[in-house]
């Protein structure tokens, strides 16, 4: 990791282009974004598909669960602007910076950990996820691949839920950081993501709290 903070852009780069499209990917790197965060769940038929909800409703011209659909279903759907859901295989053909990965449902764990194991990805990837159950089982799976626990709202008790999880990153949520939490977990030997960053000014505090990255929807913002 470079001392350099790290942007991420969040869903690619929501601010200019539909999350989760490979469009949006695609111009979070074009315009200098460190690295992407994605979320993946598994459809009916079992490959899997970068979609942030468990319904398609939100963010496409269909609906239905994303569980309940095959990927053909899925990938008929506009995901806007004439986009398609990806899967998670087609966003890593697309870029080739690092991935975070949030797992949205258990059940995506067996097929992210083969993919990893393949395509020799543990370098390049890693596991996000708000439920240590399921970095739990990204750590049974594929123990190579760091971890991030998400905990939105900066517990104090972060480090110890970051520990018991063994991750070496916590997505805490910028608005309840302190100080006294980053230093916390900095002596834990744990990397901060803070977030959301929508803009310099957040990014300048981020910064001054000396976390290793920040994810935003605005990587053009930052970048």
């Amino acid at each position: 990791m470079s001392d350099r903070i790290r942007i991420i852009g969040h869903r690619g780069a929501v601010g200019l282009e539909p999350e989760n499209t490979l469009r949006s990917f695609r111009r979070a790197q074009a315009v200098g974004a460190d690295e992407v965060e994605l979320d993946i769940r598994r459809s009916a038929d079992g490959h899997l598909v970068v979609v942030h909800d468990a319904t398609v409703d939100r963010t496409t011209d269909g609906t239905g669960a994303v569980a309940e659909l095959t990927l053909a279903q899925l990938q008929a759907l506009d995901a806007g602007g004439g986009e398609h859901i990806p899967t998670y295989a087609e966003v890593l053909d697309a870029i080739d910076i690092p991935v975070q990965t949030e797992i949205k449902a258990i059940e995506a764990v067996p097929g992210f950990a083969a993919l990893v194991r393949d395509r020799g990805l543990a370098d390049r990837v890693y596991a996000a996820s708000h439920h240590a159950e399921i970095l739990a089982a990204v750590r049974e799976a594929v123990p190579e691949v760091a971890r991030a626990l998400i905990l939105p709202s900066s517990p104090a008790d972060a480090v110890e839920q970051a520990r018991a999880v063994d991750a070496s990153w916590l997505a805490l949520g910028i608005r309840n950081l302190t100080a006294d939490l980053v230093a916390s977990v900095h002596d834990a030997g744990i990397a901060i993501d803070a977030w959301p960053v929508p803009d310099p000014e957040t990014l300048d505090r981020a910064r001054a709290f000396g976390v290793a990255a920040v994810t935003t929807d605005n990587p053009h913002l930052l970048a």
